[in-house]
C-alpha cells in the first residue's frame, strides 16, 4: 500500500513539474527564401482560440490575419511591411503559419518590429528571430519589451 501511495504521489509530481516548465511563447522567424521575405510564426493554438479574437474553434485565414496586423507591425529600412497569410497548418496544439512579407532586398540596413501577440496569456513571450543579411539574431518580446529595433549597420 505505502508504495502505491508513494508510486500515485511521484507521478502527480512529475505531471506537475512539466507544466511549470512548458514555455508559453510564440516564435516570429523572418527567413529569407529564394528571392522573398517570409515569416513563419509558431504558437499554441489554445491560445490563440481562447485569447486572440477566433470566432471558432479553429485558427482561420481571416481570424489571424485581423489578428497578426492588429498586434504586430513590421518595418525594413522604413517601409511598412503587411505580411500576407499564405498558409496555415494546425496540429493537436501547435499552429504553424507562413506569412510573404516582401520581395528581398540586398543588405537591409534596419529593422523594427512591434509584436503584442498574445501578451495578454500570463507569461507569455513572443521570439523574434531574424535570419538575414548572412546573420542571424534573435529577441524575446514580452510585456515589458514591446517592440525592437534592429541596426545592421552597427555590430551588436
Amino acid at each position: 500500500m505505502r508504495i502505491l501511495i508513494l508510486t500515485c504521489f511521484a507521478l502527480l509530481n512529475m505531471t506537475n513539474i512539466n507544466n511549470l516548465h512548458e514555455s508559453i511563447s510564440a516564435t516570429f522567424n523572418v527567413v529569407k527564401r529564394g528571392h522573398v521575405l517570409m515569416l513563419e510564426i509558431d504558437f499554441d493554438k489554445e491560445n490563440f482560440i481562447k485569447f486572440g479574437g477566433s470566432k471558432s474553434l479553429h485558427v482561420s485565414k481571416e481570424d489571424f490575419s485581423k489578428y497578426l496586423h492588429k498586434t504586430t507591425s513590421w518595418e525594413f529600412d522604413g517601409e511598412k511591411i503587411v505580411p500576407q497569410v499564405l498558409e496555415i497548418k494546425s496540429d493537436e496544439h501547435h499552429t504553424k503559419v507562413i506569412c510573404f512579407l516582401s520581395k528581398y532586398k540586398e543588405s537591409i540596413k534596419s529593422v523594427t518590429i512591434k509584436n503584442e501577440f498574445l501578451l495578454n496569456v500570463k507569461s507569455h513571450s513572443n521570439i523574434i528571430k531574424l535570419d538575414i543579411n548572412n546573420t542571424f539574431k534573435d529577441y524575446r518580446l514580452h510585456k515589458k519589451r514591446r517592440e525592437i529595433k534592429v541596426n545592421y549597420n552597427q555590430r551588436n
